[in-house]
């Protein structure tokens, strides 16, 4: 447990200059060491070190904001900084060789993902992009997937006209790979709330032994999405348990994107002989309910936001609209 320490702290700046400092005299010359505002989804901006091998052009973010309450708590600059290169060396895989970043090699590694477009208006001015109604659909290089997870390079204006390509490219190589690469997979909510639960049966029984318990979180994305998932149900009761469905992908990360997949919506349409609507409850998942008179949009809207004010992080926001698929014309609208 970290003590509090009741010094006089040095201002944030301060902190990030002497950590910056410490991590390049621990690292050696070999490397480059810099801090950047990233960024992130919903124009969060957050202050990331990079650590470069000279022979690299890519390197692993690290985000300083936590660390600096770590700071505010007691730790010591020499630790964090220590802490910092540890988790530049378990994150650098793909840091260790130099990745061949052609327009020819990256092809088969180009997907999307879909973002809030009036919460990104500022991340977007420097990304090619296509808006999808109160959405835009942004583009990525897939540079690792494995059982430790996923890592991808965003792509700029900048990258897209060093290789003298455009949107429309771009779009059809992510809708052919991103279907490939992270299929989709629609569960009946019921059955999301059991294996939710069964878990967290097997985790206290597995834990009993033991006088101080995790409270049943393990990965920070499956514990965020437990808690949507049950925040919904709770909506369900309520609204004399209408069936939900859950759209995401099998990776289970940015699966909201699955809603762009070729046929997806209109094979579930077809199982539900219904038209649906399409509640966008993160970026990582949607929930599919069949039209019904009972539900009005508004409604609905304020189910949305109701979940994405109490449990959702903001940076995992994909919108407060509620959409609807229409078989007949086989599109989604607001």
């Amino acid at each position: 447990m970290l003590r509090i320490c009741h010094v006089k702290k040095m201002e944030y700046e301060q902190f990030l200059m002497e950590v910056k400092d410490k991590v390049e005299e621990n690292v050696g010359d070999n490397y480059d060491v810099n801090i950047f505002r990233v960024i992130k989804n919903n124009s969060l901006e957050l202050d990331s070190l990079t650590i470069r091998d000279k022979g690299s052009r890519i390197s692993p973010n690290i985000y300083m904001n936590d660390y600096y309450e770590k700071y505010k708590y007691g730790e010591s600059v020499d630790n964090i900084a220590t802490e910092i290169q540890k988790v530049y060396e378990n994150n650098n895989e793909v840091d260790g060789y130099d990745i061949d970043f052609s327009f020819k090699e990256m092809r088969s590694k180009i997907i999307y993902r879909i973002i809030n477009y009036g919460k990104n208006k500022k991340l977007l001015k420097d990304l090619p992009h296509i808006r999808f109604l109160d959405l835009a659909i942004t583009f990525y290089c897939l540079i690792k997937n494995d059982t430790n997870g996923i890592g991808t390079i965003r792509i700029t204006n900048e990258y897209m006209n060093e290789w003298n390509t455009d949107v429309e490219e771009l779009m059809k190589l992510a809708g052919e790979n991103t279907q490939r690469i992270f299929p989709a997979k629609t569960e009946p909510m019921s059955k999301v709330i059991e294996s939710i639960l069964e878990r967290d049966v097997s985790r206290y029984i597995g834990d009993t032994n033991s006088e101080e318990r995790d409270d049943f979180t393990g990965d920070n994305i499956d514990s965020i999405k437990d808690d949507v998932a049950m925040e919904f149900l709770k909506e369900i009761d309520e609204k004399e348990q209408i069936p939900m469905y859950i759209l995401t992908n099998f990776n289970g990360i940015n699966g909201a994107s699955a809603i762009l997949y070729t046929d997806i919506l209109k094979e579930f349409a077809m199982s539900q002989d219904s038209d649906f609507y399409i509640l966008p409850s993160s970026i990582h998942e949607v929930i599919l309910i069949p039209y019904s008179e009972d539900f009005s949009m508004e409604s609905l809207r304020e189910m949305v936001r109701n979940v994405n004010e109490t449990q959702v992080p903001e940076e995992e926001i994909l919108s407060n609209q509620v959409y609807i698929y229409r078989r007949s014309t086989n599109t989604i609208e607001i």
